[in-house]
């Protein structure tokens, strides 16, 4: 059952019946209740208000791994507060669909960026450009032509859509690539001190692009 892969802390984006192809929230799970399909998440906010969710419907829920992209189908059942944040309580009403390889996806998602080192003498760095792919909440794969040790500090801007995203990312290893290769070298970066809203920002966008390639891959 796909429906398994859901964990606490994971983030899943919500969608209502009547959310365009690119509209929806994403929260986080909080609790999945033991013995049932219900479980607890983070209440969505627009406008600085909690979402009315009762009675619009069956809602669509879409939760990305590192392996796969699953949805599901599920029912909103309550609003309640705990400790001070906004929850809802919803049912999961099938076993969910794998609709996609993840693989697949991150060939796909490739966004020119620019970045900074951030020398600890304070040496003064030029910026720098390169490609994003791979990308993800926690991290991604840079191609520069810049030369980078591991262990070296980046402050990267990355443009999702209309959204600036700039995160910090210590580089966890590097790759020398083939002569004749686009870019001289590969390198995966882990992000650090990246706000919430700002992870989100990042899942939004992978979901969109992801829906908007399978929209594409159907058959006219």
């Amino acid at each position: 059952m796909f429906v398994n892969n859901l964990k606490s802390g994971s983030r899943v984006q919500i969608q209502r019946p009547s959310d365009g192809i690119n509209d929806g929230f994403v929260c986080k799970v909080e609790v999945l209740i033991p013995d049932s399909r219900e479980i607890l998440m983070h209440a969505p906010i627009e406008n600085n208000r909690v979402v009315d969710l009762e009675d619009v419907g069956q809602l669509t829920l879409r939760l990305l791994t590192d392996n796969a992209i699953y949805v599901f189908k599920a029912t909103f059942l309550a609003h309640g507060d705990i400790d001070g944040f906004d929850i809802i309580r919803l049912r999961i009403d099938d076993d969910g669909e794998k609709i996609q390889q993840r693989s697949a996806f991150r060939f796909n998602c490739t966004i020119p960026i620019t970045f900074t080192v951030i020398y600890s003498s304070g040496q003064q760095a030029e910026r720098d450009v390169g490609v994003i792919s791979d990308l993800s909440a926690g991290g991604a794969k840079i191609f520069t032509d810049k030369s980078l040790q591991t262990g070296y500090l980046l402050n990267v801007s990355i443009q999702l859509g209309d959204d600036l995203v700039v995160a910090f990312g210590d580089v966890r290893s590097r790759t020398e690539l083939i002569e004749g290769a686009k870019f001289a070298y590969q390198y995966g970066i882990r992000f650090a001190m990246m706000p919430e809203s700002d992870q989100e920002q990042i899942i939004r966008y992978m979901y969109k692009v992801q829906r908007e390639e399978l929209k594409k891959a159907r058959p006219r």
